[in-house]
């Protein structure tokens, strides 16, 4: 079997990391199970080199953007529609793969056209993320929804990463019967109890000490408002404690100077961006792993730190809140709590503080749990029957 998997990343070193992640590890997993997988990056060179191709382009990308963004979105599928019409005559697949994107639909009409079967990948409901979160761009009357629904109305089948993502595509008129739910996945190989990062431990001098982490984007959705009052708050129980918080994001200067202000930078260390290639090692000198999510009416995400927390053998402390009470089993491979409530944030973090042997217990079981359900190649196999089920339909 042959699928094109196409997908239409931009920036995938800095804003879409998760996402370069998942296409890479699943491109790789499909091909050990002996599916030829050609997978076509319709947007090769990152957000950056694009804006600074001519000043007179990033002159007019600052200017107008925020005005014709997505209407520039939605004339690209012409030139899609015929960059993947070329991709089709050329690979001759058996099956189309396609990371859905806002305001994209080339891919779904090339199904049509060409009688391909077509599998929909779509991660979050990018239609609401847009009118809720995206202040840069005026967003476009009707058409965000429109699309969107389009191309899961003419996909013969679609996945979404999480159950509440299904069931909200089931509420706006989605047939449930289309749609199956593929969580993330993580490389055991890559992250595992194995890895040593003795060279993180002793370039932030950790030795000796019990090290709570993160690794994440540091916006306000991942709950790292929280980390100034938990730094604190921790450091003033328990002397043998270091925060290891890695990643980069709008809030991280913020949180760098919150440290400062309560005279705790010494015990908080911010690398900023780490390539996902040196994630590992970062992990591996994690004792305590945080996925502290705030309150959300809506938690649709699959998010790919719990699973990597886990393949590495952590115990992780998390909001229970959407797809993570699934993932982990509170008191056995981690700790759940009331998302908001730092309160018990905090007092589960002191009770594994303060007890090394809960903490090797609770990683071995994560790990184990990993490895039997949460791994790429589980993932893959799963995408794969799904496409399957697509050229069944078909044929």
């Amino acid at each position: 079997m042959k699928v094109l998997y196409i997908n239409y990343l931009f920036d995938k070193t800095y804003s879409s990391v998760g996402a370069a992640v998942h296409v890479k590890e699943f491109v790789g997993a499909a091909k050990k199970l002996s599916v030829e997988i050609v997978a076509c990056d319709m947007n090769k060179f990152s957000s950056e080199e694009a804006a600074v191709q001519s000043k007179l382009r990033a002159w007019l990308k600052r200017k107008l953007s925020r005005y014709v963004g997505q209407l520039n979105a939605l004339i690209s599928n012409i030139g899609y529609f015929r960059r993947e019409l070329r991709l089709v005559e050329e690979h001759k697949p058996d099956a189309l793969l396609v990371r859905y994107n806002l305001l994209n639909f080339s891919a779904v009409l090339i199904a049509k056209l060409k009688k391909l079967p077509l599998v929909l990948e779509v991660n979050s409901p990018m239609a609401l993320e847009s009118r809720r979160f995206n202040k840069q761009s005026v967003n476009l009357p009707f058409l965000l929804e429109w699309t969107e629904k389009l191309n899961l109305r003419l996909a013969t089948r679609a996945y979404t990463v999480s159950q509440a993502l299904k069931d909200y595509f089931v509420g706006q008129g989605i047939d449930r019967n289309k749609l199956r739910v593929i969580p993330n996945g993580v490389d055991v190989q890559r992250f595992s109890p194995d890895v040593e990062g003795c060279w993180v431990r002793e370039k932030h001098h950790l030795n000796g000490q019990v090290v709570l982490g993160f690794v994440g984007s540091f916006h306000y959705w991942h709950g790292v408002e929280y980390f100034s009052e938990y730094v604190r708050r921790l450091s003033d129980k328990h002397d043998n404690v270091r925060f290891l918080f890695v990643g980069d994001g709008p809030m991280r200067r913020e949180l760098q100077q919150s440290v400062i202000d309560i005279g705790l930078s010494e015990k908080v260390i911010l690398p900023g961006y780490v390539r996902h290639d040196d994630i590992p090692g970062y992990v591996a000198v994690m004792d305590i792993a945080l996925a502290p999510y705030p309150p959300s009416d809506f938690f649709y995400f699959s998010p790919l730190k719990i699973f990597e927390y886990m393949a590495a053998g952590k115990p992780t402390v998390a909001s229970d809140i959407g797809q993570i009470s699934e993932l982990i089993e509170d008191g056995k491979t981690g700790m759940l709590y009331q998302a908001g409530d730092l309160d018990t944030l905090i007092s589960k973090s002191s009770e594994l503080i303060d007890n090394a042997n809960l903490r090797t217990n609770m990683g071995t079981a994560a790990r184990q749990a990993s490895c039997e359900k949460y791994s790429w190649a589980a993932n893959a196999r799963e995408i794969i029957q799904l496409i399957n089920e697509a050229l069944d339909v078909r044929s």
